[in-house]
């Protein structure tokens, strides 16, 4: 058998979330085609007859185990769930410490945004490959702020213990970057643009088994806007703001004669998903895509549209990929960046900012609806040369 690689980091309630493992598996079956792949997930069940890759339950209580063994013993048992593709038992500290790789393909988890709990945990991820002399990368994520108070600031020599040890850290934006490296000052820290946003001809094959089969929604051609939602913009200091916004983007798209469909991305936004349909029901030209599209069917989709209105980040990099526009309603460094990138600030909006007003919003929509060539060409344009080096080309210093 080949290389055994173990992925953490990522969850299949997110289609962004699992699109980062599907590419990362794509890539290390196209350089090391013997691997043995396993995708270390919190007690998500699975059909394992769809997937080419081995699932290993990694609770928090899992973890501390693998964490607290010696690692020349393996004494603690752990059972494996029916989803799972092998029979018996699993010893997960002897699973785990046979691995050969751990690669990290989190969203955003170092920052003070996150709970203590949740930076324990991806911090513990790095302390096990230590532990174990097991290399590991951590794939382009967001990193910071690190406003830490004083009764967690604690966390921050944590960091600064273990952020050594990874082979290669890629900071997605400049921002983070600065934030890991004014904090911390590491050696291994690399940057690179999001792993999702250049083509690398996906090969659905190197991850899926013949038994899966996408199911894309279909929809007539032409006129179409998607609206991908996020719960976070609904949360009650936002609320009102966030309602009025999509009242006068509904007008707007409906005065253009636009076909309307709001998609979900992650199961915590199907209510608010529910919502926007409820109250977009006046204007006869919204629909909703009544099921979960996982991140295959998502990004074929996303290409039956001439718009993306989103406040989820993968959401507007798959977009970008198939050089279709985004209106960007999100909040946070990695969305100004992204749409800098791009040459599409004016198309930003922090609608978690008091600043942000829903009338310039409406007006940027319209501004792309007068000329949609010009937003797309621009894109275009950017994404040509946007990326000279692969963060994936840090697969072949492995020298395997």
């Amino acid at each position: 058998m080949g290389r055994k690689i173990m992925i953490v980091g990522a969850n299949f309630e997110n289609k962004g979330s699992q699109a980062k493992l599907y590419v990362v598996i794509d890539e290390l079956r196209k350089r090391f085609e013997n691997c043995e792949i396993f995708y270390a997930h919190n007690d998500e069940q699975l059909d394992g007859s769809l997937y080419r890759f081995g699932k290993i339950p990694f609770s928090k209580k899992a973890q501390s185990q693998v964490l607290k063994a010696n690692p020349l013993s393996s004494l603690t048992k752990m059972f494996r769930k029916k989803d799972d593709s092998a029979s018996g038992d699993l010893d997960v500290v002897s699973v785990v410490s046979q691995m050969e790789l751990i690669i990290d393909v989190s969203e955003q988890t170092l920052t003070s945004n996150s709970s203590m709990a949740d930076i324990e945990y991806y911090l513990n991820n790095i302390k096990i490959a230590k532990k174990y002399k097991i290399p590991m990368i951590i794939m382009p994520q967001s990193f910071g702020p690190f406003e830490f108070d004083m009764d967690t600031m604690y966390i921050l020599g944590d960091m600064k213990d273990i952020l050594f040890y990874p082979k290669a850290i890629f900071a997605r934006e400049q921002y983070g970057y600065d934030e890991m490296m004014g904090y911390f000052g590491l050696d291994n820290l690399r940057r690179s643009t999001d792993m999702l946003l250049t083509d690398n001809n996906f090969d659905i094959s190197n991850v899926c088994s013949r038994f899966y089969r996408p199911e894309i929604p279909d929809i007539p051609e032409g006129n179409n806007v998607a609206i991908i939602p996020n719960a976070v913009c609904f949360g009650k200091k936002y609320n009102e703001h966030t309602i009025d916004m999509y009242k006068k983007l509904f007008e707007a798209l409906r005065y253009a004669n636009k076909n309307v469909y709001i998609v979900c991305q992650a199961t915590s936004d199907m209510e608010v998903c529910k919502e926007l349909v409820s109250m977009s029901s006046q204007y006869g030209n919204v629909d909703m895509v009544d099921r979960e599209l996982d991140s295959v069917e998502l990004n074929a989709f996303l290409k039956k549209f001439e718009l993306v209105i989103s406040s989820h980040y993968t959401a507007c990099v798959q977009a970008y990929r198939n050089f279709i526009p985004v209106l960007l309603l999100g909040n946070g460094a990695k969305y100004k960046e992204l749409t800098e990138l791009l040459g599409q600030e004016k198309f930003f909006f922090d609608v978690l900012s008091e600043e942000c007003n829903n009338f310039d919003i409406v007006d940027a929509l319209n501004d792309y609806l007068k000329d949609p060539d010009i937003a797309k060409t621009r894109i275009q344009t950017r994404m040509l040369n946007i990326q000279t080096k692969s963060c994936f080309d840090v697969f072949d210093e492995l020298k395997w």
